[in-house]
């Protein structure tokens, strides 16, 4: 285990019970509602949620057709909450870097403020093409800083707050990682400190 997962899994485990209250879950809270604009499935679609947190994202996405869903964190204790809550989707500890799913599974994925978690995002793309279904998509929600505030939240604030946080990505950084790996991008939002995409394996 690397430290960003060491980190994380404190981290999260520590604030499980009471995520919905914490300024993490809040300022998730905000890309969730974002990221739902850009998600859109149909009956009998399978979706899978990178870094699912308490599960709240999956189940707004279920609200809006009738699907198989499934999340995966790297929190045992997160995935203990989402059980407890969403007994109709199935919740799995794992993290985004080896996703343990067949090859061709899903015709969405999601990853909500948790892509800049992972030690190596790379690994996350190729994995997420690896399950998605041909044309599948991939939509990703991540927060965004000016260069001379992300500099110093990279080398200074997320260093000493050991909460699992890798580097945040820039605009040209994101869609390169994301163009790189074969997928073609639909959709590019940005808005103050949220950036989404919506990407389509081909």
């Amino acid at each position: 285990m690397n430290k960003n997962e060491k980190y994380s899994l404190k981290k999260y485990n520590s604030i499980a019970d009471k995520y919905n209250q914490t300024a993490d879950g809040k300022f998730t809270a905000k890309f969730q509602k974002e990221l739902l604009k850009h998600i859109t499935v149909i009956t009998g679609d399978k979706v899978l949620d990178v870094g699912c947190g308490n599960g709240n994202l999956l189940y707004a996405i279920s609200c809006k057709a009738k699907i198989q869903a499934y999340g995966i964190d790297l929190s045992p204790n997160m995935i203990k909450e989402c059980q407890k809550k969403y007994k109709d989707i199935i919740f799995r500890v794992s993290n985004g870097e080896k996703i343990a799913f067949d090859n061709n599974t899903f015709d969405t994925l999601t990853i909500c403020c948790d892509l800049h978690h992972l030690y190596n995002a790379n690994n996350f793309v190729k994995e997420a093409k690896r399950v998605l279904k041909q044309d599948g998509y991939l939509v990703i929600g991540e927060p965004w800083l000016p260069w001379g505030i992300r500099q110093i939240t990279d080398w200074i604030v997320s260093p000493l707050m050991k909460s699992g946080d890798n580097k945040i990505f820039s605009h040209q950084r994101l869609q390169q990682l994301i163009v790189s790996n074969g997928f073609e991008i639909v959709e590019f939002y940005k808005n103050d400190f949220k950036q989404i995409i919506k990407a389509r394996k081909t």
